[in-house]
Parts: structure tokens; C-alpha cells; sequence
């Protein structure tokens, strides 16, 4: 170390003749090392707050949207550090279920091919979002695994996501809709949409915060999906009918948005691509980076 001189008692000159006299004797070290650098955190795994989230995107033209930076272009951060997302591809074989908290039915049904592709989806989002340095977390680990709707809910809970996706579609060998055609939806949790058990008890969402902050997120969904899949997404804040009309508990939100403690953003997408019975590889790539684009813009990464 060197030593420190008080520039009011020593003259210039002798100042000099020290610094020759140390650096004759210690020799030359080169210059000193960098100091490390470490990325800066984010607010892990809590639930944001509606006034840190992205401004609405609703009147702002595409073509001038600012865009996050691109994952390639930014040093991740160590892998424990980024924001915690769930990934939720949609459908189980069969699973039969009570919540015993609200006494909802949370059953889950199989859908082929949908439950197959939109797991392939989530592997494909997991993947892009794992390597830009997010943290990744899925609520099945196989196309084939029975989770019931409200442990799909749990696991984003226990995981304190600061953001969940479920990811439909609408595959079908009769009556499928296309990929480009239609059923292409965003879904937002909002104050007041309910599902009701058996006795006919009305479980509403009631969070006010939560729902701001999901609905910010959800335009967000619908801008980036759009950009990127190439096709118009629509944006709507509850289901918009009564889901009792197909046999299901009746009400108008997705369960696992009912269910869940966290922003929840629920996509569905057509299904069936050109001459073919569910995804083909390009539409799933082109599902999945959509979908990736609204992560990162909504849940930006410390630079």
C-alpha cells in the first residue's frame, strides 16, 4: 500500500524523490484488478406492485412500442437471480378433485393433441427464458402428469411467481380451429368474475391490486403476441360466458386465475396449423416466442 503524504507539509520535490525510492524497491505489480461486478437484483419473487409495472400499451402503435432488449444482448444475471415465472400448459389425463378451501371442483380433463403441444410450448418458453436468466418454474413436469387445477395455483404460490402463464390452444382432429384463425386470447384476472361450487356458493376474485397489475400484464400479452405470432389477439378480462354451459363449475375465470396469489396471465391460441391435426414445430416456436417477448418486457431483467 502506498503511503500517504499531507500535501501541506511535504514540498513537490520530495514527494517525487519517496515515490522513485518505493518504486525502486517494489518493483512494478502492473495495474490493480478490476474490481468484480455484480448484477443488480430484481424484485424476486414477490407479487409487483401496480405502480413498478409497465405502462398500458392499449393506444400505443406497434411500430413505435419501445422493446425490451433482446436476451442475447444482455449479460444474465446468475440464475437464482432473476424473477420466478410458472409455466402452466394446459390439460392432465384425467384427474377428479375438490378444492377443500373454497369446495370448487378443480378437475382437470385430457385434450388431444392440445395437452402434448402446448407442453412443448412450455419447454420451449422454459428454455429461452432459463438461458436469458429467469427462473422457471413448470406445473407439470410431463405432458402426462395428473395435477389437479388448484395444485397448479399452489405451485405458483409456493413458487411466489412474480408472474404465471397458462398455455392453451384449440387443437383438434374434429372441428380444431387454425392457428391463424381464431380463438387467439389473452385473459387477465379481474375484480368481481366468480366460479361457483356444487350448492351453487359464488368464489369471487377480489383483489383489486392483483387484478391492476394483471390487467397491465395482460395488454402487454396481447401487444407482444401479436407482434410476434403475426395474427390479432383478443384481450378479455373474464371468460365472456358462463363456463356451466360445457359442463364445467359455472362462472366466468379460468381457475387457476381464481385460485392463484399471483398476476396470472391465461393465453389460448388456435390450435390446428395448415393441413394438420394440432402444432406444427414453426407454430409452436411461433406461440412460444410470443409469449417469451411479453416475459421479458413485462418482467425486465437488470442490465
Amino acid at each position: 500500500m502506498q503511503p500517504r503524504f499531507d500535501r501541506r507539509r511535504v514540498t513537490a520535490a520530495a514527494v517525487v524523490v519517496c515515490l522513485l525510492a518505493v518504486t525502486a524497491a517494489c518493483g512494478h505489480s502492473g495495474p490493480p484488478a478490476a474490481p468484480s461486478v455484480v448484477a443488480g437484483s430484481s424484485t424476486e419473487a414477490s407479487t409487483p406492485s401496480p405502480s413498478t409495472t409497465p405502462r398500458s400499451l392499449a393506444s400505443t402503435p406497434s411500430s413505435t412500442r419501445p422493446r425490451p432488449a433482446s436476451s442475447t444482448r444482455r449479460v444474465a444475471p446468475p440464475a437464482d437471480r432473476g424473477p420466478v415465472v410458472v409455466l402452466d400448459p394446459g390439460h392432465s389425463p384425467s384427474t377428479t378433485a375438490i378444492d377443500p378451501r373454497t369446495g370448487l371442483n378443480v378437475s382437470d380433463y385430457e385434450n388431444e393433441p392440445e395437452m402434448r403441444d402446448v407442453f412443448a410450448v412450455a419447454e420451449l418458453v422454459r428454455a429461452k427464458l432459463r438461458a436469458a436468466g429467469y427462473r422457471v418454474v413448470m406445473t407439470k413436469s410431463d405432458a402426462t402428469d395428473r395435477v389437479s387445477l388448484a395444485q397448479r395455483a399452489a405451485v405458483a404460490d409456493d413458487a411466489h411467481a412474480a408472474l404465471a402463464l397458462s398455455i392453451h390452444d384449440q387443437a383438434g382432429p374434429n372441428g380444431g380451429i387454425g392457428f391463424d384463425e381464431g380463438n387467439n386470447t389473452v385473459y387477465y384476472e379481474s375484480v368481481g368474475t366468480y366460479r361457483a361450487t356444487a350448492s351453487g356458493k359464488r368464489i369471487y376474485f377480489t383483489d383489486r391490486a392483483l387484478a391492476a397489475v394483471s390487467a397491465k400484464y395482460g395488454q402487454v400479452f396481447r401487444a407482444e403476441r401479436a407482434r410476434v405470432e403475426g395474427h390479432p389477439i383478443r384481450l378479455l378480462g373474464d371468460v365472456g360466458y358462463d363456463l356451466g354451459t360445457r359442463g364445467l363449475a359455472p362462472g366466468n375465470i379460468w381457475l387457476v386465475q381464481l385460485l392463484s396469489h399471483v398476476p396470472w396471465i391465461y393465453n389460448e391460441a388456435g390450435g390446428n396449423s395448415a393441413g394438420a391435426s394440432g402444432l406444427n414445430a414453426a407454430d409452436k416456436q411461433r406461440y412460444a416466442d410470443g409469449l417469451v417477448a411479453a416475459v421479458e418486457y413485462c418482467l425486465p431483467l437488470p442490465r
